[in-house]
């Protein structure tokens, strides 16, 4: 297959780098288009202005750009630039952390998953599921690539309609030590009062978000209670932010 990779973590970050190289060592042909810097935590946000692409040479990867925009815009720019050859789907990430629960929300990793799918394109976010920036090994993205290597060839077995996309997190274990594949639902994550810690940097005096109280009700089929059962899950997320419920009640306003 040809596949586009971006991501969130920027065009260095290494579970980009071990996606490329497993998908290519697998035989597929890897395109590459990913923000020039480090774009965590932006979601869905697109650039309205002028993006330049650099190329950049990447193992593995036959053409590869830096991108001075955000990982939606590189999704759908990518694809663009590759529009001479052709893509089968987008992969995004592997992403340093979780994006599960609310995180979605946040995250820049699934957004340019979303963004591929909205497209037109079949859309896979990656995420490997570590705690602390710096505790990540080598061995964990490789385990998480070749999970993300198992799904891509699933994926054309199984394509999504237009404007969803899949979400995989995989914990950080040996592949061996993995128990499966899972459908997972969103865990309430994130859904937490506002918490900020005063702190201070070379600007002065300010405000650093930190996480609020609040642990999620359990459920046993939640995608963070499923990880941390040593699952790697499957979940399907869509652009359509609508609450899937009777609204009747709403063309009863009087104006």
């Amino acid at each position: 297959m040809r596949i586009l990779f971006t991501n969130d973590d920027g065009v260095c970050a290494p579970g980009l780098l071990a996606l490329v190289s497993a998908f290519s060592r697998a035989g597929h042909t890897a395109f590459v288009c990913a923000p020039d810097r480090e774009r965590s935590a932006v979601g869905h946000g697109v650039s309205m202005r002028i993006l330049h692409a650099k190329p950049v040479d990447m193992p593995g990867a036959t053409r590869a750009w830096a991108v001075d925009g955000l990982p939606a815009d590189c999704a759908s720019l990518g694809l663009y630039l590759c529009r001479d050859v052709g893509v089968d789907m987008v992969v995004s990430g592997i992403n340093r952390g979780m994006n599960q629960g609310g995180a979605c929300v946040y995250s820049g990793t699934v957004a340019a998953a979303l963004e591929a799918s909205m497209c037109g394109f079949q859309g896979l976010a990656v995420s490997l599921c570590v705690r602390q920036p710096g505790g990540e090994r080598e061995a964990d993205y490789a385990t998480a690539a070749r999970v993300a290597l198992r799904v891509a060839g699933w994926m054309p077995d199984h394509p999504l309609p237009r404007g969803v996309a899949y979400n995989l997190n995989v914990p950080p274990l040996p592949y061996e030590q993995l128990r499966g594949i899972v459908p997972a639902r969103l865990a309430p994550v994130y859904l937490v009062d506002p918490k900020y810690e005063e702190s201070q940097d070379e600007q002065g005096r300010g405000f650093l978000y930190a996480n609020g109280e609040g642990q999620p009700p359990y459920d046993p089929d939640y995608d963070t209670v499923r990880t941390g059962q040593g699952y790697a899950t499957l979940t399907k997320l869509t652009w359509d932010m609508r609450l899937n419920a009777d609204d009747a009640e709403l063309g009863k306003i009087d104006l």
